[in-house]
């Protein structure tokens, strides 16, 4: 019997410990009701894993300079499409479009601290880019949703 429970509660401790993964992994914890699309001037991009950031400069309404993280796919990711990432340097121009978190994220909270210095500002977890040249880019890892022209299809998926 002891052993029995005992099984029981590892099987439950593994799923458990499994749900944040699943819930990384997803658009869970972003709007994905309402596409935002963004115009701004790259300042920074980094090729890292397991998700990679875009930083954009992007003028608001009142022309004030807002900054923002963009996360993207991993750089084996892009590598495995033929993402050519040399288009993401400093000072281009891009139009991204994606989600932005259901909740404010701990970068959002940082960046309105009295004294705060921050890169990001705020966060999209984008789905596509449409790059200086107007050729619109896959960017998200988790399928097409409501930033796409009609008709686009995506050459990456199976």
């Amino acid at each position: 019997m002891k052993k029995l429970l005992a099984g029981w509660l590892v099987v439950v401790a593994a799923l458990i410990a499994a749900e944040p993964l699943a819930a990384h992994h997803s658009l869970a914890s972003f709007d994905t009701t309402t596409p935002i699309r963004l115009k701004g001037t790259i300042i920074r991009f980094h090729e890292i894993n397991p998700h990679s950031f875009l930083y954009l400069e992007v003028p608001d309404e009142k022309g004030q300079i807002q900054r923002w993280a963009v996360e993207g796919p991993a750089i084996f990711q892009l590598q495995r499409r033929g993402f050519a990432t040399d288009a993401l340097k400093p000072g281009t121009v891009i139009e991204v479009c994606g989600y932005a978190p259901k909740e404010p994220t701990i970068w959002q909270i940082a960046s309105t601290a009295p004294g705060s210095v921050n890169l990001a500002g705020r966060l999209l977890d984008a789905e596509m880019l449409v790059l200086a040249d107007g050729k619109e880019q896959s960017w998200g890892d988790y399928g097409v949703h409501k930033c796409f022209s009609p008709g686009y299809r995506d050459v990456h998926s199976r």
